[in-house]
């Protein structure tokens, strides 16, 4: 791989020697990634398709998504939770529908998606086009609890919310702000707000998008340049450079999928995820 070195440390996280491997390629505009008992998900969202990756061969499951952009897995249900933008809707892989309203006026379509240990669904929903009918006419980042119904406003303060990430203790919310170029870090106990990291457009094509943290609490966002390596106080490691722009990135075993542009990629990393991968 192509490794910036900003700090030694980064050599703790991944080894610039492993390879960048660039998996398979001819796609418009790869997103969504997640893993599941060895099997890689993502989507062609320009497209509207879903694709899965198994035994080195990617095959197309669905050509009417109704442009699912962002997906994670849930363990608590064993099932794909989705943000299937043109439903308005937090959805099942499957296609069924979990929450999509927010006080009876429809979410604006949702970006990204994680899943807590109590099993709380949060998710992105920024304001990125118009959009029909009654609408909240702001960005938010939302907190779901399927067993009550219940649908917290986190925040509705960011132009454009995007890849979530919790802490491996939970006690905080990672948002990335895609516009500002910036990752927010929410405190859990009062939801207060801080700014946690700032990119630099200078690094290369692209926006902070994607997020996911290892056992370790450390960041890997994607973002101007590629896939940047983050410690739990803020400080950016390292850059794994990728050819493509990087849009959304997952963790398998060890290691992480990369989708990027036209291609999806993978490269070893050292630690384990936070969330474990089944």
């Amino acid at each position: 791989m192509e490794l910036e070195v900003f700090d030694k440390a980064v050599y703790e996280l991944v080894d610039p020697a492993s390879p960048l491997e660039k998996l398979d390629t001819g796609f418009t505009f790869t997103e969504g990634p997640v893993y599941r008992n060895g099997v890689y998900y993502f989507t062609d969202f320009m497209v509207n398709k879903i694709f899965r990756r198994e035994n080195s061969k990617t095959v197309l499951i669905n050509d009417d998504s109704h442009y699912i952009i962002g997906m994670t897995y849930d363990p608590h249900k064993d099932r794909i939770l989705c943000c299937a933008r043109d439903l308005r809707a937090i959805t099942t892989l499957e296609g069924e529908i979990i929450v999509n309203n927010y006080q009876g006026v429809p979410i604006n379509g949702s970006n990204d998606v994680i899943v807590d240990r109590k099993g709380r669904i949060f998710f992105s929903d920024p304001l990125t086009r118009k959009l029909e009918g009654p609408q909240l006419g702001h960005s938010n980042v939302f907190m779901y609890t399927e067993s009550t119904g219940e649908l917290v406003l986190l925040d509705h303060t960011l132009s454009f919310p995007n890849g979530l990430a919790l802490s491996p203790d939970e006690k905080y919310l990672y948002i990335v702000e895609t516009n500002g170029l910036m990752v927010y870090k929410m405190d859990m106990t009062d939801r207060s707000m801080t700014r946690f990291v700032q990119f630099d457009q200078a690094k290369g094509a692209g926006k902070p998008d994607g997020m996911r943290l290892d056992e370790r609490g450390n960041l890997y966002v994607t973002g101007p340049g590629g896939v940047y390596l983050v410690n739990p106080a803020g400080s950016i490691l390292g850059l794994i450079r990728i050819p493509e722009i990087a849009a959304n990135l997952c963790f398998d075993s060890l290691g992480i999928f990369i989708t990027a542009s036209k291609s999806i990629y993978r490269v070893d990393t050292k630690i384990p995820p936070a969330i474990k991968a089944v």
